[in-house]
């Protein structure tokens, strides 16, 4: 084991580790290589691992067993299902989320060990990368030949797609119309929570996250708005002064949106143009009945089914997300449960929802009154719920790799009795 040296040497790491975390969270892909970001990532976990003893390793691991546990088991049964239909078993690609979260909740317990940083720094850290973010995206939103620079780098396989290249894509990511928009509604929450229970200051990070959601994706938007309506509806219930705090946080948000699209119909039409068509799809379908535009997809088009018991319970070994060579017969769609279906059926869905429901009850379970109290978890699960169907989430691993380390967070955080989370 390395032992780091003063705590004045320690501080000289903190800009380190904070750059480690953005690449962690948002693991952009520098190089044409798909299995680089994989190897760099191991190559972070195995640095983290020398700077902790084998005892607070052993720990770490053993609060994620149900976790590491119940995704091995999905995803060696859908290796042997698909083995069997001479299907790419995926193994690798699949071992990405273990190694994403391992890799996420040690480079935490290092921030612990050494900096003794409490769950609100850390979660401080991750509100200070979506400023980065909106940075980078206010740049590029700028500089069409930056964006250009930088998306030939991290997004070189979806740039062709003229459609998606006019209206998103912008600041640094790995996938940027899926993770990213939902992503950053999960940290969006965590303003929103910190906002109720620490500091009032909190809030002003909100912006930032509603400002790089609308760039990438409005699935990001209907994840958030779900999320914070739990947490809402249970603030405003517990008292008169959560009813007026709340009332004013709804009325502060829908100030923050329209000051946003008007900032971007000035500066980017095309992404203006799309966010809105989003927003009447969305009124079309509520008060007309009509589907329309992505609603149209995802209930009729995206909806394919197995054929058969045996179909049903077992899928067929392969995935029918598009693009996909193995799924010529079957069609194609981006939904997360139809593609797990496909892939192994309602026995793979079981093994894989029970593990990360179970994992979210025990997380609950051992986190502190405060945060039971606030519906945070409640509103994580929605988000999964919501975002399974819009895209893979066990596949588009950083997604589920956010709540599974957000769950870890508050469900491990070291008890110290001369600091104490105080409500605003």
């Amino acid at each position: 084991m390395i032992e780091v040296g003063s705590q004045a040497k320690n501080k000289c790491w903190k800009p380190l580790l904070f750059l480690v975390g953005f690449y962690l969270i948002y693991q952009p892909n520098f190089w044409a290589n798909t299995y680089l970001p994989m190897i760099v990532t191991l190559g972070i976990m195995m640095s983290c691992v020398l700077v902790l003893s084998p005892k607070e390793i052993g720990l770490t691991l053993n609060r994620l067993k149900i976790f590491v546990i119940g995704v091995s088991l999905s995803m060696v049964y859908f290796a042997f299902r698909a083995l069997l239909v001479d299907n790419d078993p995926r193994i690798i690609q699949n071992t990405a989320i273990i190694i994403n979260v391992i890799a996420l909740v040690l480079w935490l317990e290092v921030l612990r060990k050494y900096f003794q940083m409490s769950a609100e720094q850390v979660l401080g850290w991750l509100l200070w990368l979506v400023v980065i973010q909106c940075f980078f995206a206010l740049i590029m939103l700028v500089s069409s030949g930056l964006r250009a620079a930088i998306l030939a780098r991290t997004a070189a396989g979806i740039i062709e797609n003229q459609f998606v290249y006019g209206e998103r894509l912008y600041g640094i990511s790995s996938d940027y119309t899926f993770f990213t928009p939902i992503y950053h509604s999960i940290i969006g929450l965590m303003a929103i929570y910190l906002g109720m229970n620490v500091n009032k200051k909190y809030y002003w990070f909100l912006p930032f996250c509603v400002f790089i959601i609308v760039l990438n994706g409005r699935t990001g938007l209907v994840t958030l708005v779900f999320g914070f309506a739990l947490m809402l509806a249970k603030r405003m219930a517990a008292s008169f002064q959560g009813f007026v705090q709340g009332s004013v946080l709804v009325a502060m948000s829908i100030g923050f949106v329209f000051l946003g699209l008007s900032f971007l119909q000035a500066i980017q039409p095309d992404t203006y143009t799309w966010i809105v068509s989003g927003f009447e799809d969305t009124l079309a379908l509520v008060f007309e009945g009509n589907k329309q535009g992505n609603y149209e997809q995802l209930t009729d088009s995206f909806l394919l089914f197995p054929t058969g018991l045996w179909s049903w319970l077992f899928g067929y070994g392969v995935r029918v997300y598009g693009g996909n060579t193995s799924n010529i017969w079957f069609g194609t769609s981006d939904i997360g449960y139809i593609n797990d279906l496909f892939m192994g059926g309602l026995v793979y869905m079981g093994i894989l929802y029970s593990t990360i429901i179970a994992h979210l009850i025990t997380c609950h379970q051992k986190a502190e009154v405060k945060v039971r109290g606030s519906m945070l978890f409640l509103a994580f699960f929605v988000v999964l719920i919501i975002a399974n169907y819009k895209g893979e989430v066990a596949r588009s691993g950083v997604v589920l790799t956010s709540i599974i380390f957000m769950c870890y967070l508050f469900s491990t955080e070291p008890q110290n009795e001369e600091r104490t989370w105080k409500s605003a």
